[in-house]
């Protein structure tokens, strides 16, 4: 596998931060920058490769193979490369739950942008995207926001996330049986 040139490195942060910035604040630049912090924590830990893992994490967002790709080609970035890269951005969509990544790299960016479900900031977070850019009720906000927090734990791929996730899962589980009491006035 070809490496990439430092020009290749700063064209696609470029394209990635571009596409950030018409994001909704859930998903913006903040989002992108927790996601590459975390995914370099995990790929340290996991031994996967640092540089794909890092870029992967910036393209993640796309959910698009195919964009990814289009892009990559017209930087003449190499093929395996360019495969890896649209692999961590097709298998990041939070709908393809089922969806197994093949790639340590793409296991790792896929945990690194899911474990941002977790704890406190991930129900806030979750909470927010459902009933801002999706324009979900509250109601239907707390449902999802119910449903990925407690859904997600199990389709983590690397132990180190899962490590890293236990307790807030486990917190966040407690979270919503006091929630429910709240809600039904039953204190």
């Amino acid at each position: 596998m070809n490496k990439l040139t430092k020009n290749q490195i700063k064209k696609i942060e470029k394209f990635a931060l571009n596409y950030y910035k018409t994001l909704d604040e859930t998903h913006g630049i903040e989002h992108a920058k927790r996601t590459i912090k975390l995914a370099e924590y995990l790929a340290k830990k996991e031994k996967a490769n640092l540089q794909i893992v890092r870029l992967g994490a910036l393209l993640h967002q796309f959910h698009d193979g195919k964009i990814v790709k289009r892009f990559l080609r017209k930087i003449k970035v190499d093929d395996k490369i360019s495969k890896k890269l649209a692999e961590i951005a097709e298998c990041s969509w939070a709908k393809k739950l089922e969806m197994k990544a093949k790639s340590l790299e793409a296991k790792v960016v896929w945990d690194a942008d899911k474990l941002q479900v977790f704890g406190p900031f991930g129900v806030i977070r979750e909470i927010s995207c459902n009933a801002g850019p999706r324009k979900k009720t509250f109601r239907e906000a707390l449902k999802h926001t119910r449903w990925i927090t407690g859904k997600i734990y199990s389709f983590l791929q690397t132990k180190t996330a899962k490590n890293l996730a236990k307790k807030s899962h486990q917190f966040i589980l407690k979270f919503w049986k006091i929630f429910d009491k709240w809600d039904k006035a039953k204190l």
